[in-house]
C-alpha cells in the first residue's frame, strides 16, 4: 500500500504545481493595473510606481512567479487587494463551508443512488422501469433550478434563515442551514450514480459465484450484503469520487443562490472586484481539494481492489 501511496502522490503533486503555475501566468494576462484597484483611479504615475514596487510588481515576471512560489509553499498566498486581508485566511475560512456542502452533496447521492440502483437491479419489472423513469427525469433538473424551487421553503421559514452558522456554534443550525443546497447540489447526482450502480449490481448478479451460493440455499439478503455489495463498492467508490469533483464545479452556483460564504463565493466575489491574489489563491486550494479527493478515491479503490495497488 504504501509504494501504492508513493506512485499516487508522485502524480498528485506535480499536477498541483502544474495548477498553480498556470493559474499564475494566466492571471497576469488579465487586463487591469492591481496598483490603480488598490489606490485608485485618481492615483498619479508615480504612486502607482511605489504601489508596484511593494507589492513587487516592478520585478521581472520569473522573479515574481519564483517569489509568489515560495510565500505559497509555506501558506502565504498573499494579501487581498480589496480588504487586506491575508488571502490565506479569507479562504481557510470558506473551505469548511465548501467541503461540508460538497461532503454531505456527495453522501446524499452515494447512498440514495446505491439504494435505487440496488432496488432497480434487483426487483426489475415495474420497479426497475418506474426508477429508470424517475432518475432520467431527475437528470433533466438544472442544479440552479432546483435551487430556486427549493428557497420557497426559507421563504415559508421551513428552516433556518440569515448568515451561516458554524458547526462547532451550533450543530443543529449549521445543519439547517445546508439542508436545501445539499438537495440542489446533491439530488441530480443520486440519478447518475444510480444507474452506475444498478448496472455493476445486474453484472455481479449475473456471475457464476452468484449463483452457486443460490444454489447452496444462502439466504437472498446474505448474498446481496456480504457478496453483490463488496464486488459493487469498487466501481461505485469511484463514481463516488468523481461525483465530488463534479460537485465541486457546481458549488459556485449554490453557494451563490443560497448566500454561503464558501471557496465559490470568494472566487466570484474575486473575480468581480478584480482580486487577483485571491483567485490565485482559491485554484490552488480548489486545485489541492480535487488532489486529495482523487487520492482518497484511489487508496479506497486499492483497499477494496488489491489488484490495483500492483497495477
Amino acid at each position: 500500500m504504501w509504494t501504492f501511496l508513493t506512485k499516487r502522490l508522485g502524480i498528485a503533486l506535480p499536477t498541483v504545481l502544474v495548477v498553480a503555475t498556470n493559474s499564475f501566468f494566466l492571471v497576469q494576462m488579465v487586463p487591469g493595473d492591481p496598483a490603480s484597484l488598490i489606490l485608485g483611479q485618481e492615483a498619479d504615475a508615480a504612486q502607482r510606481a511605489a504601489m508596484d514596487r511593494e507589492l513587487g510588481l516592478d520585478q521581472p515576471l520569473p522573479t515574481q512567479y519564483l517569489s509568489w512560489l515560495g510565500h505559497a509553499l509555506r501558506g502565504d498566498f498573499g494579501t487581498s487587494f480589496i480588504t487586506g486581508q491575508p488571502v490565506s485566511q479569507a479562504l481557510g475560512q470558506a473551505v469548511p463551508v465548501t467541503v461540508s456542502l460538497a461532503v454531505l452533496a456527495t453522501l446524499l447521492a452515494l447512498a440514495g443512488g446505491t439504494g435505487l440502483g440496488l432496488l432497480a437491479a434487483v426487483r426489475r419489472g415495474r420497479t426497475d422501469r418506474i426508477v429508470y423513469a424517475v432518475c432520467t427525469c431527475v437528470m433533466a433538473v438544472p442544479g440552479y433550478w432546483l435551487a430556486a424551487v427549493l428557497l420557497l421553503a426559507v421563504r415559508v421559514r421551513l428552516f433556518p434563515t440569515g448568515e451561516y452558522v458554524e458547526f462547532t456554534q451550533s450543530p443543529g443550525q449549521w445543519l439547517g442551514h445546508l439542508v436545501l443546497p445539499v438537495l440542489a447540489l446533491g439530488v441530480p447526482s443520486v440519478a447518475r450514480i444510480a444507474f452506475q450502480s444498478r448496472a455493476a449490481v445486474i453484472d455481479v448478479l449475473g456471475q457464476p459465484f452468484v449463483r452457486t451460493l443460490q444454489a447452496a440455499g444462502l439466504p437472498r439478503r446474505r448474498i446481496l450484503v456480504r457478496h453483490v455489495l463488496r464486488n459493487v463498492a469498487v466501481p461505485v467508490v469511484t463514481v463516488a469520487g468523481l461525483t465530488f469533483l463534479f460537485l465541486l464545479g457546481g458549488v459556485v452556483i449554490i453557494e451563490a443562490v443560497f448566500n454561503l460564504p464558501g471557496l465559490g463565493t470568494v472566487m466570484l466575489q474575486a473575480v468581480n472586484n478584480h482580486d487577483l491574489t485571491v483567485v490565485q489563491g482559491a485554484v490552488v486550494y480548489f486545485s489541492l481539494l480535487v488532489t486529495v479527493v482523487n487520492l482518497a478515491a484511489d487508496l479506497a479503490v486499492g483497499a477494496l481492489n488489491p489488484r490495483v495497488r500492483v497495477a
